[in-house]
């Protein structure tokens, strides 16, 4: 039968491949509020590493070769120019029969990273002579290529009965990779072949199944119709051969299997029915919504979601509280997408706020993440009593939210938490407070919350305990207090923290940049000079930089011209050339 290891990989590759989007996940307001981003950093290559490179390569030391080609393979996808033409010194060492076994896999390897599609041929050649451990590297690449002489290889491993079972995989995968029709026959036999190993079967029938999108319905008949007695793999084989099929007898097959006891074929067998069409899931997804597979429940919601209706939608809304990660964010963010119908978002309150009422800590967490960002003002009240959570997911979930929500009758529940979690910090570190507390002094900051001010300012000294994000939070929402309106008191203690150059343990980053955009928020213009000290000092392209030229703008009007651009080393090569000595200028 299907060993568990690749039963779980299989699922796993599924659930991945199916439920990529846009995630719902707390972000912070200092970050984008004003946006102050710097420029990429840009990579430059003052020095010749290709000359040196390959005179390396023409060493006869082994590890030299080595070192190099890995270096190549690494420094080409950082940007150094020209490597290419290390290309035939790179096939010399995979070729001549001397070379050591690690310098020719580091050499091929260098080459498959520059993409040298004209050196197939020699690297086909070196498979063939030099072992297998090449050929794994190597042929995955052919295949991608689609060089057409490997699949004469494949073809004849196929017909060799001393073809290792590693090889022989390599070729399965190959001929269903590049659709090479003619091994069908070969691949029908061994899928057929009940005395060869369980996973071959497999790896034949999920190539065959590559190759046609019709006329292998009858063999997956046949292969379900075996007995029930035997092993499940005939049934795993008939789905594989089905991948790309559609026709309605593919139809009537891939729905028999997607109710199968084995959560596998299930799964398989619903995900193409969702390829085909939703529809066809349809009478089947309300068992498979409450299976106990992961990969089950998830094609089921798919179904429903792209075909919502209101009863759907009420059938989907406990799976914001599944067991597995994947699933319940894939609801929450397809919750979302959904609510822009005006059809559905009522319900999608309603059956939401079940979960938010209900005690799995899964569904506190997302259901707090969706009414977030549907800024659904009715459940501020259940938010704040999620503030009180042990999990630090709903912790940071429900602080996000209220900020979202910014509801002013929540502001002394917010105060009144903030106050608990500084004393309680003061004492014991615990996960998830950090960022609870950064998200409620946002929501004070965004609804010029007065009350919160005291507590802010006991974030503004430097004390790790009390958390970067926090006191970043922190001296944010005071910036947002006091806007427009200068404030001596918060002047002098936000200059401070920008001008704190002390090294044990230094000022951050975060905590200097949000309070230089704080003082020109409460028009500060006296510590300007101070601070524009700081930019003069300063050239490359940090956020402290940016955030000084876009207070200087805020306070004066004056549009500084950016930083220099951030010119980065290309890397730390284990062998670099030596840098030409500067002359002294004339």
């Amino acid at each position: 039968m299907l060993n568990r290891p690749t039963h779980l990989l299989l699922g796993l590759v599924l659930l991945l491949c199916r439920t990529a989007g846009a995630e719902i996940q707390p972000d912070f307001l200092m970050e984008v509020d004003p946006a102050i981003i710097p420029a990429p950093k840009v990579p430059v290559f003052k020095l010749d590493f290709k000359s040196l490179w390959m005179q390396a390569l023409e060493r006869p030391d082994a590890d030299l070769q080595r070192m190099t080609a890995e270096t190549i393979a690494q420094a080409h996808q950082t940007g150094v120019p020209d490597l290419i033409e290390t290309v035939p010194l790179l096939e010399k060492i995979l070729l001549t029969e001397t070379s050591h076994l690690t310098a020719r896999f580091a050499a091929a390897r260098a080459l498959i990273s520059l993409d040298s599609r004209s050196s197939a041929a020699k690297l086909l050649e070196a498979t063939q002579k030099y072992g297998s451990e090449l050929r794994q590297l190597v042929e995955p690449v052919l295949a991608e290529w689609d060089f057409l002489p490997v699949r004469a290889v494949w073809i004849a491993r196929l017909a060799n009965s001393k073809t290792r079972p590693r090889d022989l995989i390599l070729a399965l995968r190959g001929l269903g990779q590049v659709h090479e029709e003619s091994s069908l026959p070969a691949l029908l036999k061994m899928t057929s072949d009940s005395i060869l190993e369980s996973h071959l079967r497999l790896e034949a029938a999920t190539a065959a199944g590559m190759l046609v999108d019709q006329g292998l319905e009858g063999d997956a008949e046949r292969f379900i119709k075996e007995p029930r007695l035997r092993q499940m793999i005939p049934r795993h084989c008939a789905v594989r051969l089905l991948h790309r099929h559609s026709s309605t007898q593919a139809r009537q097959l891939l729905a028999e299997l997607a109710g199968d006891a084995e959560p596998s074929i299930a799964a398989y067998a619903l995900e193409r029915l969702n390829a085909i069409d939703p529809a066809l899931v349809l009478p089947l997804a309300e068992p498979a919504l409450s299976n106990a597979d992961v990969h089950v429940r998830t094609e089921g919601a798919i179904a429903y979601y792209r075909l919502p209706t209101t009863e759907r939608i009420r059938s989907l809304a406990p799976l914001l509280a599944d067991p597995h990660p994947k699933l319940r964010r894939l609801v929450c963010q397809e919750f979302v997408r959904l609510s822009e119908n005006p059809d559905f978002l009522e319900t999608i309150r309603d059956a939401s706020k079940n979960v938010l009422a209900g005690d799995r800590w899964e569904g506190q967490e997302q259901a707090g993440l969706l009414f977030g960002a549907l800024e659904y003002q009715p459940v501020a009240g259940r938010l704040i009593e999620l503030l009180e959570s042990t999990r630090p997911e709903v912790m940071i979930s429900s602080g996000w939210a209220l900020r979202k929500l910014a509801e002013p009758s929540s502001i002394p529940a917010m105060v009144d938490k903030i106050q608990r979690q500084t004393a309680a910090r003061k004492l014991q570190g615990k996960e998830g407070i950090d960022e609870q507390v950064a998200h409620l002094f946002e929501a004070c900051g965004r609804m010029r919350a007065k009350e919160a001010e005291p507590l802010m300012f006991e974030y503004v000294p430097k004390a790790l305990i009390m958390g970067e994000l926090s006191r970043g939070a922190a001296i944010w929402a005071l910036g947002r207090l006091h806007e427009g309106a200068p404030d001596e008191k918060t002047g002098k203690a936000l200059i401070d923290r920008v001008m704190d150059m002390g090294i044990y343990p230094p000022e951050t980053e975060r905590v200097k940049q949000q309070s230089i955009i704080s003082l020109a928020r409460i028009k500060a213009v006296e510590h300007l000079p101070a601070m524009r000290t700081l930019i003069a000092k300063e050239t490359i392209n940090r956020r402290i930089d940016l955030a000084i030229i876009w207070a200087n703008e805020q306070l004066t009007g004056e549009v500084l011209p950016p930083p220099p651009i951030d010119l980065i080393s290309p890397g730390n090569w284990f062998l670099t050339p030596l840098a030409p000595a500067e002359t002294s200028a004339q």
